[in-house]
C-alpha cells in the first residue's frame, strides 16, 4: 500500500468525519500532495454540506484560491445534492480553459447537460483546446452519450492516449463497443 494511501486510510479510522474541516481548509493550503490526500480521505467521508457551504463562502471573496476547484470537482465526483446551482455560479468565476473544465467536468457529473455539450463542442472544434484533449476526453467519459463515444472515438486517431478512455468507457458500458470503428475495437479489448 503507497503511503499516500496509508494515511488516507489513517485519517478517515482515526477522524472520520471530525476530520472535515480541517481536510477542506487544507485543499486552500497551496500544495497539491497535500491537497491530494485531503480530497481522496474527503471522497470517503460524508462531507457535501460542508463542501458547499465553503464553496459558497469561498465563491463571495474578492479572491479566488485553486481549493475553490478541488471543491468543485469533489461536489462533482461525490455527485452533491444542491451543488449545482453552486456550480453553476462558479462558471462567473472561470479566468482560463483549465478552470472552465474543471468547473463543466462537475457540472457534469452531476448531470447538467449543458455541461457535456459545452465540452463536446471544445473537444471537437477548438483548437487552443488541443492540449487539454486527454483532460476532455477524460472528463467527458463520465457522459453515456453515443455520440460522446464517437467524438473520441474520431480523436483517437490522432491521439492514441484516448484509446485507454474509450476502453473504460467500453467497460462501464459495453454497448458502447459497437459504437467503435473496426481498426478501434482491435485496440479497445
Amino acid at each position: 500500500m503507497k503511503e499516500k494511501d496509508q494515511i488516507v486510510r489513517r485519517i478517515i479510522e482515526e477522524k472520520g468525519e471530525k476530520a472535515v474541516p480541517i481536510l477542506i481548509d487544507l485543499l486552500f493550503e497551496g500544495d497539491p500532495q497535500i491537497s491530494d490526500i485531503a480530497v481522496d480521505a474527503l471522497e470517503a467521508l460524508d462531507c457535501c454540506k460542508q463542501l458547499i457551504e465553503r464553496l459558497n463562502f469561498e465563491m463571495k471573496k474578492d479572491e479566488k484560491n485553486v481549493g475553490i476547484y478541488y471543491i468543485a470537482d469533489l461536489i462533482g465526483d461525490k455527485r452533491c445534492n444542491g451543488g449545482i446551482d453552486y456550480l453553476k455560479s462558479m462558471l462567473n468565476l472561470v479566468e482560463n480553459e483549465k478552470e472552465a473544465l474543471i468547473v463543466h467536468g462537475a457540472l457534469l457529473k452531476v448531470g447538467f447537460k449543458d455541461s457535456e455539450n459545452y465540452l463536446l463542442y471544445e473537444f471537437e472544434n477548438d483548437p487552443y483546446m488541443e492540449e487539454f484533449i486527454f483532460d476532455i476526453a477524460l472528463t467527458l467519459s463520465y457522459s453515456d452519450s453515443a455520440e460522446v463515444v464517437k467524438a473520441i472515438s474520431n480523436k483517437a486517431k490522432d491521439h492514441p492516449e484516448l484509446i485507454e478512455i474509450l476502453q473504460s468507457m467500453c467497460e462501464r458500458n459495453p454497448a458502447f463497443f459497437s459504437l467503435l470503428p473496426e481498426v478501434l475495437r482491435e485496440k479497445v479489448r
